[in-house]
């Protein structure tokens, strides 16, 4: 009877779980905290409550997160991971749920990696502010995690498009994880991964699929964002040489290596193209430089300057050193400019943090403008 009972509270939290009725989160919790009290006798002795039980926790550690509480959380999807374990083993259902508390454990271990726009902090290395200690081994053990849950999906029959799908997103988070700790490369590698196996599951795309299309225009962009900081060397000849630079990606990529500097003799034998196409698509092929003059104010504070020591422009077959060269030439010869220390960047496409600069030089250190490695 006790059972019975468990199955019919499972069975009114799976309604609140889906909006009908709606509760407060107090309610929430208060029906998740009774449902897990009376699942977690049967457990031990039954796989498939065992199962329910994670997943449970799993709604529970999602409630704690949702609600600013990421320690509560973490102890939650713990149980949620150690209680799932077991039943995986025994029913694809059940490992599809294992999976899911995976890389749910690894999101919420990963959380301090993040902006509040869902944006890694972190992005610039070696050179770029850097986690502590704490929040760094929080994010190496939610990449752990995120390739054991991998390891199930990968188990799973891939002809069910469910596992399928599955199987493509734990590659999306993976690659989340791995942009957090500052590798562009293996993140737009995992990128191109889940992209490639999104796109088998729907071999023949339906345009009615806003959802599939919407996922699939998120990977794109994020991919295009990662090549942008990945080195030539060991970043994008090396996703060439795996097959993992998708053809519509090669132009973005000749463009970032020349940007960085490399001379496209270089990059056409990096990348495996004709000299010739290489000087096409640099020649077909502006990027936006974005600058920015600061002054020292007397409070030692930096306070940026007006036009045209902010702005931007199109360039055409130009590195950023030659594009940072020309502004800071005519900055150092203009009678408008007081004297006073100044610093200088120079980023492709727009203005963000001084960590992702391509050039930096301040007038203190009697700095060469040099590229970021990042």
């Amino acid at each position: 009877m006790k059972r019975v009972a468990a199955l019919r509270l499972d069975a009114e939290w799976g309604k609140v779980r889906a909006g009908r009725p709606s509760a407060s989160p107090a309610q929430r919790e208060r029906m998740l905290t009774d449902l897990i009290s009376a699942l977690a006798p049967h457990a031990a002795r039954d796989p498939s409550l065992a199962a329910r039980l994670s997943l449970r926790y799993g709604d529970l550690a999602r409630h704690h997160f949702d609600t600013g509480r990421r320690t509560d959380a973490l102890l939650a999807v713990d149980q949620a991971v150690r209680l799932g374990a077991g039943p995986a083993e025994h029913g694809a259902e059940h490992a599809r749920w294992y999976a899911r508390a995976l890389l749910s454990q690894a999101v919420y271990l990963a959380e301090p990696l993040s902006d509040e726009l869902g944006l890694p902090r972190y992005p610039f290395p070696p050179n770029g502010e850097q986690p502590c200690a704490e929040d760094r081994l929080a994010g190496l053990a939610a990449v752990e995690a995120t390739h054991r849950a991998i390891a199930v999906w990968e188990r799973l029959d891939r002809s069910d498009p469910r596992n399928g799908e599955g199987l493509a997103q734990a590659y999306v988070f993976l690659g989340d994880r791995l942009e957090e700790l500052g590798r562009p490369v293996d993140a737009a590698e995992w990128a191109v991964r889940a992209e490639r196996g999104f796109q088998a599951v729907r071999q023949v795309p339906d345009p009615g699929d806003r959802a599939h299309a919407a996922v699939l225009d998120h990977l794109r962009d994020q991919l295009e964002r990662r090549l942008r900081r990945c080195p030539f060397e060991g970043g994008l000849t090396r996703l060439h040489k795996r097959g993992l630079l998708p053809d519509r990606l090669v132009p973005l990529a000749v463009l970032a290596a020349r940007i960085e500097g490399v001379d496209p003799r270089a990059i056409a034998e990096g990348l495996g193209l004709g000299r010739t196409e290489v000087g096409r698509m640099l020649r077909a092929r502006s990027w936006r430089a974005v600058w920015r003059f600061d002054m020292r104010t007397a409070d030692g504070s930096w306070a940026p300057l007006a036009h045209p020591w902010r702005g931007m422009d199109a360039v055409t077959d130009c590195t950023a050193e030659e594009a940072a060269a020309d502004l800071i030439d005519a900055f150092r010869t203009s009678p408008d400019v007081p004297p006073a220390p100044w610093r200088f960047a120079l980023w492709w496409d727009e203005e963000e943090h001084l960590d992702g600069s391509r050039v930096r030089m301040t007038s203190e250190a009697f700095e060469e403008p040099a590229a970021d490695p990042s």
